[in-house]
């Protein structure tokens, strides 16, 4: 195996303290392969990328979204190393584990490894960020008679495997991505990572669940309230959660009826738009979401 056998990737815009925090931790805990895709930054991230020796960097020449950064991010680990693990999260996440530690990990697990791993993700003060939870894939199952239920993992839960992550955490395997190919640019924002997980548990079979190997999220506790989205969020929000039901589910229809009920019943006055977007979804052509082969 080579030496350097895992790549962290990174997507950031406009957020250079975050980043040289981010940055700091990852070379102070070994990681020495770093790749950071720059999605237009404007801040001053573009020169202080600039003078970082030792970091690979691709500088995109408009905002492609988290999902135009991490597809870049995933071609680039199978085009140009020779890693065999990618390990992705934000700007403003680290991990509270040593590269060594988790080198230590995967050589015990070469024969047995997974598909991908899905670590544990908290807040810079031990708690769970929820937004990140790894979880099994609620669409399989008929909605009626699972209302209310929680299919994320919980704040106590051991090793599992999952059928579903976000990127921030996410460990892949080079012969994954090989197999499933790469996140598709036309998410540009929300979904892209549970859609791309759930291509890899369907295709290949459940991530595991890693939860002794931790993320450190530095974000904002956020409730992803269509409230406090504006107008393109709102869309991208509604038109890719719908894309995901009609990709995964067998009761497309009425988890779409349910889901759009949901969100008319907490945005009454967001209602219009609510309905414009699930046009949207409905309408959008699927081929264009699916993954990209390499």
């Amino acid at each position: 195996m080579a030496d350097a056998q895992v790549l962290i990737g990174i997507v950031t815009l406009n957020r250079k303290e975050k980043l040289v925090k981010t940055l700091a931790e990852c070379r102070r805990l070994g990681f020495a392969e770093i790749l950071v895709i720059d999605n237009k930054s404007n801040d001053g991230t573009r020169e202080y990328l600039s003078e970082q020796a030792g970091i690979r960097t691709i500088f995109s020449e408009k905002n492609e979204g988290g999902s135009g950064g991490f597809n870049r991010v995933m071609r680039y680990f199978v085009e140009n190393t020779c890693c065999e693990w990618l390990l992705m999260f934000d700007d403003d996440a680290w991990p509270a584990f040593s590269y060594c530690s988790l080198l230590k990990y995967l050589h015990s697990k070469d024969s047995s490894a997974p598909p991908a791993y899905a670590f544990r993700v908290t807040y810079p003060d031990g708690s769970s960020c929820n937004m990140n939870r790894p979880g099994i894939n609620a669409l399989a199952y008929n909605p009626l008679r699972h209302l209310g239920s929680d299919f994320h993992i919980g704040e106590f839960t051991g090793d599992c495997p999952v059928d579903f992550a976000s990127f921030v955490g996410l460990l892949l395997k080079r012969e994954t991505i090989q197999t499933v190919g790469i996140v598709s640019k036309k998410f540009f924002i929300y979904s892209d990572d549970t859609y791309y997980t759930l291509s890899i548990s369907r295709e290949i079979g459940p991530l595991l669940y890693c939860r002794d190997f931790v993320i450190i999220h530095d974000c904002a506790r956020s409730s992803r309230k269509l409230k406090n989205h504006d107008m393109m969020r709102i869309e991208k929000d509604v038109v890719n959660k719908i894309v995901m039901i009609r990709e995964y589910s067998q009761f497309t229809i009425l988890y779409i009826i349910l889901y759009v009920i949901r969100l008319l019943f907490i945005n009454p006055k967001l209602s219009i738009k609510i309905l414009r977007a699930a046009r949207k979804g409905m309408l959008a052509d699927l081929v264009q979401y699916r993954n990209e082969p390499l």
